[in-house]
């Protein structure tokens, strides 16, 4: 079983980033802020979650490539930044078009070049606000891979150093400090915590599979197994989730942070098991290996269903998860030709890369 796991280990994590991938289009399509609504609790995981996936996915690249800090930021400068940097640049003039029609004191085209060098859209509006976790995921993985080499790959200094760093992060998000910054730099150490729990996570998977998928795979007992874990871990995270604050990583707002870290743990279990018993079909691995392309877009999506007409709007309003499939629906095929014929745009030399390198 566990050499099957192996052979099929992009394709779980293709997998896992397509349901988070949804589960931020949800949000962001959700309105309110009661401690009742859909976009209460996705944001108690989706943004964390997703910088464990990426530990998770620079794990598999730093053990297949011994790179040094100075290649490493090369990497993350082709595969981080220039999406940022060039899916804001084309979308400007969707948003001059939206100025001049719906909104003509919004903003200015000056405006929103500044917006894309500050990254940090709670400070000035970005063309696409969502993009901020592009240039806060470069900060924070930069920083990670100096602790990584500072402490020679040993796993426990890894963990305690960045645990530590993440305590330093709340503390900063109790305080004054806590302000403004360019590029969410003050949401940087509680990032590269959560980068170090997915790094743990996959260095430990094979001691975890033992616990979750210990019987024959496809048997009653294997499934069994697996859906105890999601209950529990799924009611785990709800009550927890229930009795903290709206979490908004970009803000540096946590709530009881011990609460913060419990629930986003046992999200991430919950979803990591589904990930890993939901059939790899080819629209959830295209969705996971262009998540960049979800991310960076999804948001025009919304803007669209909001001003198209009445009847759009209101199914955004009143129902974001049909609202959240269509647009999801929309756009695999952008993400298709974004993967066969346009790869330079998310970072990607060559149509054959691998994932991991991403």
């Amino acid at each position: 079983m566990r050499n099957s796991i192996e052979n099929n280990r992009l394709d779980w994590l293709d997998v896992l980033k397509c349901i988070v991938m949804f589960a931020v289009i949800c949000g962001h399509a959700a309105t309110g802020d009661t401690p009742d609504t859909l976009r209460y609790y996705i944001y108690a995981f989706h943004i964390p979650l997703f910088f464990m996936i990426s530990g998770m996915t620079f794990y598999l690249q730093t053990e297949k490539h011994d790179m040094s800090i100075g290649g490493m930021f090369l990497n993350k400068c082709r595969t981080l930044l220039w999406p940022y940097l060039i899916f804001n640049l084309l979308v400007i003039p969707v948003w001059i078009v939206y100025f001049k029609l719906f909104d003509p004191g919004a903003g200015s085209v000056s405006g929103l070049l500044v917006a894309i060098a500050y990254s940090n859209p709670t400070w000035s509006s970005l063309p696409i606000s969502a993009s901020w976790f592009l240039t806060t995921l470069f900060l924070s993985l930069m920083v990670f891979y100096i602790i990584i080499r500072i402490c020679r790959r040993k796993l426990l200094p890894i963990f305690i150093v960045s645990l530590i760093l993440g305590i330093i992060g709340y503390v900063i998000s109790r305080t004054d400090l806590n302000l403004l910054y360019p590029w969410h730099i003050s949401t940087v150490p509680v990032a590269v915590m959560f980068l170090m729990f997915g790094y743990v996570f996959m260095k430990k998977k094979d001691w975890f599979e033992g616990l979750v998928f210990k019987f024959k795979k496809g048997s009653f007992r294997y499934y069994g197994s697996a859906f105890l874990w999601i209950a529990v871990t799924f009611f785990i995270a709800y009550f927890i989730a229930r009795d903290n604050v709206k979490i908004t990583m970009g803000l540096n707002h946590y709530g009881n942070f011990a609460f913060f870290i419990i629930a986003v743990l046992a999200f991430s279990i919950m979803f990591y098991v589904i990930s890993m018993i939901v059939p790899a079909i080819s629209p959830f691995r295209l969705v996971g290996r262009n998540t960049i392309v979800y991310l960076c877009l999804h948001e025009l999506g919304i803007i669209a269903m909001n001003t198209l007409s009445p009847f759009t709007h209101m199914i955004v309003s009143q129902y974001p998860v049909l609202a959240s499939l269509a647009i999801f629906i929309v756009l695999l095929p952008v993400a298709y030709v974004v993967e066969r014929w346009l790869p330079f745009l998310t970072g990607r030399r060559k149509k054959s890369e691998s994932p991991v390198n991403k």
